[in-house]
């Protein structure tokens, strides 16, 4: 496969994770919202969750979505001691106030995704690494029956 090739694939991946999480939100004409989302979704995630969870993951995500999730990314100090209230707020910070979706509905929409298209076992391991008051958060706007990948 062409360098040209690979490129267009990964493009292509990451267009149908915004798009999807676009429509999850009810705003499909806003795919650079869906960024937005993805990304304070899973840095906040990423900053809550153990370095190795966080390589972890990385390796089930799209090449550029990957590329972001690592933007900013500083291992020491993580997990960030973090609880359910600053984990909220964290993420509706990394949003920005420009952006119509509370942060409960871009938790929603992102762990909706993330149960789609990569490994569940991943993913419960990163929520139960988590304190429980983030595990029942986590809980609450999981999808209802996670596709297995």
């Amino acid at each position: 496969m062409s360098n040209h090739a690979n490129l267009e694939k990964y493009c292509n991946d990451t267009k149908f994770w915004l798009n999807e999480i676009a429509e999850d939100i009810g705003y499909p004409e806003k795919p650079e919202w869906a960024l937005n989302i993805l990304k304070a979704v899973l840095f906040t995630i990423r900053d809550r969750t153990t370095v190795q969870e966080v390589f972890h993951l990385s390796a089930q995500l799209p090449v550029l979505i990957r590329g972001f999730y690592f933007e900013g990314y500083n291992p020491s100090g993580k997990p960030m001691k973090i609880y359910s209230e600053e984990f909220m707020h964290q993420i509706k910070s990394q949003i920005g106030p420009s952006i119509l979706v509370s942060p409960e509905d871009a938790l929603r929409v992102v762990l909706n995704i993330l149960y789609k298209k990569t490994s569940r076992g991943e993913l419960e391991d990163i929520k139960h690494s988590m304190p429980k008051n983030i595990q029942r958060l986590w809980a609450n706007h999981m999808p209802n029956e996670p596709s297995m990948h």
